[in-house]
């Protein structure tokens, strides 16, 4: 009988020892879980925030296109109204010109 006792107070501390190893291992494994979490979300941020740089600077890029775009528009524009204005000019001076002669 005291070996049947025996074997159940063995059996019983086996069976504790394997479920204070499996709690030991569960609380490694959350931790290394917590651990790779940290670091799969670092790296999901590293790369939005890589993202929206490239965004922002393709932006930047675009807009200065479109700004020199504007800019030599309104150059081109300048200088039509410049012409226009000289030639606005000389007429108004030979139309001057003109009254003169004829009075």
């Amino acid at each position: 009988m005291e070996d049947v006792i025996r074997q159940i107070v063995e059996a019983e501390r086996s069976a504790e020892e394997r479920i204070e190893r499996a709690k030991a291992e569960a609380k490694e494994l959350v931790a290394k879980a917590r651990e790779e979490a940290k670091l799969i979300e670092k790296e999901i941020i590293e790369n939005a925030e890589k993202q929206a740089q490239d965004i922002i600077e393709k932006a930047r890029v675009e807009g200065e296109g479109e700004a020199q775009a504007i800019l030599k528009a309104g150059d081109e524009e300048i200088e039509e109204l410049k012409v226009k204005a000289t030639n606005n000019f000389e007429n108004a001076i030979n139309a001057g010109i003109e009254l003169i002669r004829g009075s």
